[in-house]
């Protein structure tokens, strides 16, 4: 009667162990527990537990012993610090003397009564530790630890049964046999379970931040049902992304056993037409099972859809009768982002069994993972849109002040657009150089992004420049051409000649001889006004003696024909702007700094600053606003001072000259490499890349494409 009590209690214990080692979630707990139980469901004074490591050794993960007082690895913190038990000798021969080594090889049990008396085992290591010791190994009890697929993962070992009244050392019995078999059969199970379930959670967690990481939006989504199917073992899947709140519209399509890999990244395009939320009437669609995890919000597992109620698989089976494929297992889970709102569906399709092959039905862990996995998904989703959305906000919002800033002045229209491009033209030619001084630089996504950013608000400083400055057309002109006035006062002067020679003051040639010189001398003053790229000194000392004539205002005051104003306006050797002006419109830089460096940079976007504030800057140091020096900037801020010199150089819509040609404009550019003024390595970049060439089939007029020389382009090759 006894003996049937204990062998109750025993199974009473061994149930109450599988129970806790199925719900326990740490590893080295797990482990702990294990050997725990074994030595109570026994008798054990101690035991080991050894783990499987790479199918060639035993590592020990928990070693205990009453008597000793000893509790290595696991929870105790504890190292343990002997040697992993070989299962394999030199030249590959199986390991069979070592009793532990010889279970795990052969996945039988071991029970031997006596170490000590034991034959075909080599117990010389536990009689030197009994030795050292002065302990006395006695009974041994291996057992393998086979999983569910019957692998061996582990061995259990336990060692001096001690009788319940006596207290003496016994032999393990065969009941005790069993039971430790049993024990070790269900750790095993457990051990593997949650060993599992720790690498999907791992996988979660790695695909959770590969997803936070993504930006493309296709990528992203490809990323997200390529990981459900690699955590649950999914032949297929489809990913649906919610449009406006009534309809399914398919954005990825994957299928391994027939090849099918649609949407995302592939540039294969899906030609399914969307699924509808509601019918005719508004009435809910829940007989497709899509629609129906959208509208509701609860995850549908279904072992086998041929015989699933309540659904319409009538599509699904056409596929099949189609392809040859059988449709069975589906896993279809809505994706529900941090408000708690439906913005997509997962669906998986067709569980394989790792070991068979075979289509099996989505597990209740799977589920839970795949639901985990959904969530993550559809944050990641909705923080990627957030994020592009606010992208397209903030360069909308640049753009904007970049046409004010073009619609400023109709001289320097598009400027502002046409930097940018050629900026990041000559960026990606560097990155792609593999050879020179610049062959260590590269650019990721968020480097490019960044120097477009740049790019754009390379000149939003222009907005503090006033509008009779920036612009200015002629030399004259401030709110209005003041090239009127004069119009007004040679007419003023004409009159006077007409008046004296009426009067007999002057006769009749020097009059006609004074119209002609003041006809002419307009004439001069329209075409000085209208500014150029350099003013002749005869032309200089010309406007000054046209400045000496006298004429007489409406009030009756003589003055000189010109002001100072107008005599400094006018013989401004190049371009329109006095010295005063240039240093209004040269703030422009100034101000784009000050404005930049107000900002709130996020971290990916804190050299913008630097880019933009750094194009009027020479290699030389006598560039401004700072006077920096080449090694003091980013190449990125080189880059952008040689795209805004060329643009300006080929731009055709500035008052005072056309556009150069290619050859004139690489011409300055050689000469600005050589004397210092723009990097010598990027220019060379320029040239052998062709950049030039890209940028002018794009923006330049096919009369400013001519054929270049480039033997004859100062600094090429120098």
């Amino acid at each position: 009667m006894a003996t049937i009590e204990n062998l109750f209690r025993s199974l009473e214990q061994l149930n109450a162990f599988g129970v806790a080692l199925s719900q326990e979630r740490d590893i080295n707990a797990l482990l702990e527990k294990i050997l725990h139980a074994a030595k109570g469901i026994t008798g054990a004074d101690g035991g080991t537990l050894y783990r499987v490591v790479d199918g060639d050794r035993l590592q020990f993960e928990m070693v205990l012993n009453d008597s000793l007082g000893i509790a290595l690895g696991g929870t105790t913190g504890n190292a343990i610090s002997f040697y992993p038990v070989k299962l394999y000798g030199e030249g590959g021969a199986p390991n069979t003397s070592m009793v532990a080594a010889y279970a795990a090889l052969t996945g039988n049990t071991v029970n031997i009564p006596d170490a000590y008396t034991a034959q075909g085992f080599d117990f010389s290591g536990t009689r030197n530790f009994d030795k050292k010791t002065g302990y006395r190994s006695t009974s041994f009890l291996t057992v393998p630890m086979r999983d569910h697929e019957n692998d061996i993962i582990g061995v259990l070992q336990l060692l001096n049964r001690l009788d319940p009244v006596t207290g003496r050392v016994t032999e393990f019995s065969d009941a005790d046999q069993r039971m430790a078999e049993s024990l070790a059969s269900q750790a095993a199970i457990a051990l593997t379970n949650l060993e599992n379930l720790l690498k999907r959670l791992e996988q979660l967690n790695a695909v959770g931040v590969a997803l936070s990481q993504e930006r493309d939006i296709n990528a992203l989504l490809e990323k997200i049902l390529h990981a459900a199917k690699g955590i649950t073992g999914a032949d297929g899947g489809t990913l649906y992304r919610l449009i406006e709140g009534e309809r399914l519209q398919f954005e990825i399509v994957l299928n391994d056993s027939l090849g099918i890999a649609l949407g995302g990244t592939t540039g294969n395009p899906i030609s399914f037409y969307p699924i509808k939320l509601y019918g005719e009437g508004g009435a809910p669609n829940t007989s497709m099972v899509a629609a129906y995890a959208a509208l509701t919000g609860n995850t549908v597992n279904i072992p086998d859809a041929y015989t699933a109620q309540g659904f319409d698989f009538s599509g699904t089976r056409n596929f099949d009768k189609k392809t040859g494929y059988r449709s069975t297992s589906f896993l279809t889970i809505p994706m529900r982002d941090h408000e708690n709102e439906i913005i997509g569906v997962l669906q998986l399709l067709n569980r394989l069994d790792p070991v068979t092959g075979r289509v099996i039905e989505f597990s209740d862990a799977d589920q839970r993972m795949t639901e985990s996995l959904a969530s993550q998904a559809a944050i990641a989703l909705t923080n990627r849109n957030l994020i592009v959305q606010l992208e397209q906000l903030f360069e909308s919002f640049i753009n904007m002040i970049n046409t004010a800033i073009d619609e400023k002045s109709p001289y320097t229209g598009g400027h502002c657009q046409r930097v940018p491009t050629l900026t990041m033209m000559l960026a990606e030619a560097v990155s792609a150089t593999r050879e020179g001084p610049l062959a260590d630089f590269t650019m990721t996504d968020r480097d490019r992004y960044e120097l477009k950013i740049a790019g754009l608000l390379h000149d939003c400083g222009k907005v503090t420049t006033p509008v009779h400055v920036v612009d200015k057309s002629t030399k004259l002109e401030t709110i209005y051409d003041r090239i009127h006035l004069l119009d007004t006062r040679f007419e003023v002067l004409k009159r006077d000649a007409e008046i004296a020679c009426l009067k007999g003051e002057i006769d009749e040639a020097e009059r006609a001889l004074r119209l002609a010189r003041y006809d002419d001398d307009r004439a001069f003053l329209r075409r000085t006004n209208i500014g150029g790229e350099f003013m002749r000194e005869e032309d200089i000392a010309r406007v000054r003696a046209i400045a000496a004539y006298r004429w007489r205002a409406v009030d009756g005051t003589e003055s000189n024909f010109l002001s100072d104003d107008e005599v400094k306006n006018l013989t401004v050797r190049a371009g329109t702007l006095t010295a005063e002006e240039r240093e209004i419109i040269n703030y422009h830089i100034v101000a784009t700094i000050k404005m930049l460096e107000a900002l709130p940079w996020p971290r990916h976007l804190k050299n913008v600053p630097e880019y933009a504030g750094g194009h009027h800057e020479r290699m030389d140091g006598k560039g401004y606003p700072k006077g920096l020096k080449r090694d003091q900037m980013s190449i990125q801020a080189r880059v952008m001072g040689i795209a805004d010199i060329f643009e300006a150089l080929t731009a055709r819509d500035r008052p005072y000259k056309k556009g150069k040609t290619l050859t004139e404009s690489l011409e300055i550019l050689g000469k600005f490499k050589l004397n210092g003024h723009i990097d010598p390595d990027l220019f060379d970049v320029f040239i052998r890349e062709k950049v030039y060439l890209k940028y002018a089939e794009e923006f330049m007029n096919p009369e400013q494409i001519d054929e270049v020389d480039l033997a004859k382009i100062p600094g090429v090759g120098a």
